[in-house]
């Protein structure tokens, strides 16, 4: 589902640039592997470290002015390269379109990679990504498929979260909300993280969070392949607004800048702030 044609050309386009103390940031677009076109935005730091970030925002319209700002940080304060492409999702109930829109949105990110690695500066070994909620769900796929990860923060999400949201706006009982329900089952995001690889998760969740519960969070936690971190804030699903949430997570992209592939944690590393 997730496969694409490595050898297809890029076809980057850039719309417009704005450079200010040698922070460049680019508005682009790209052919991201399924029929069309992927927009994204890319900031590249005055002092490239050669570590590569990506950043997929949740909800089901573009959010990506919501991490403009963490990601100029990144950029300014480690030296990373950060894309963060636009993606969209329909609304619950077609099976074909919410296929069409996942594949889409985990072929954005991995041609994204492509463009980080080769049309941007081809010297970017390290690579990283941060997803939160829809973005979060993401980052589980793309942990499972996509090898040249180094580590991903997987922020706000669970394991039986997308049939339980999805089920409260689905007239219940009917067959096709049924088939619907086991076409997300087949899709939820514990049988991804679980697969075995080099990358590194840290998962991030809010106590308060009403949109992903803390046993869902807990759980996809536990079903992870070593290794693995969790922590756990006093705010609610917008993690953003918590400043030690932002705060650790930049502190485990920024072990990137070491070659160490973000560190070296315990696989049962449990903090709370």
């Amino acid at each position: 589902m997730f496969d694409y044609r490595h050898d297809a050309a890029l076809n980057v386009e850039c719309h417009n640039e704005t450079v200010t103390a040698g922070l460049s940031v680019r508005e682009l677009s790209y052919d991201h592997g399924a029929g069309g076109r992927a927009l994204a935005t890319l900031i590249v730091p005055p002092r490239p470290s050669g570590t590569g970030v990506m950043v997929c925002h949740g909800g089901t319209e573009d959010g990506r002015f919501w991490f403009i700002p963490e990601a100029t940080q990144l950029a300014l304060q480690a030296g990373m390269t950060v894309l963060l492409p636009a993606t969209w999702l329909p609304p619950h109930g077609d099976r074909r379109a919410s296929a069409d829109a996942m594949r889409v949105n985990v072929l954005t990110h991995r041609r994204g990679l492509d463009l980080l690695t080769t049309w941007v500066d081809h010297r970017l070994n390290r690579l990283g990504f941060f997803g939160h909620s829809g973005g979060a769900f993401q980052g589980a796929y793309l942990s499972a498929v996509e090898p040249r990860l180094d580590a991903l923060v997987l922020t706000s999400a669970g394991a039986g979260s997308l049939v339980r949201l999805a089920a409260t706006t689905l007239p219940p009982g009917e067959p096709n909300t049924e088939e619907y329900l086991r076409f997300l089952e087949g899709l939820d995001p514990v049988s991804f993280v679980a697969v075995p690889g080099r990358r590194r998760l840290l998962f991030q969740h809010g106590r308060y969070d009403p949109v992903i519960l803390r046993p869902e969070a807990l759980r996809l936690f536990e079903a992870a392949a070593e290794p693995r971190q969790w922590r756990e804030y006093a705010c609610a699903h917008d993690t953003g607004a918590y400043p030690q949430a932002v705060a650790d997570r930049m502190e485990f992209l920024r072990n990137l800048n070491q070659g160490g592939g973000a560190g070296r944690p315990t696989s049962q590393s449990r903090w709370q702030v």
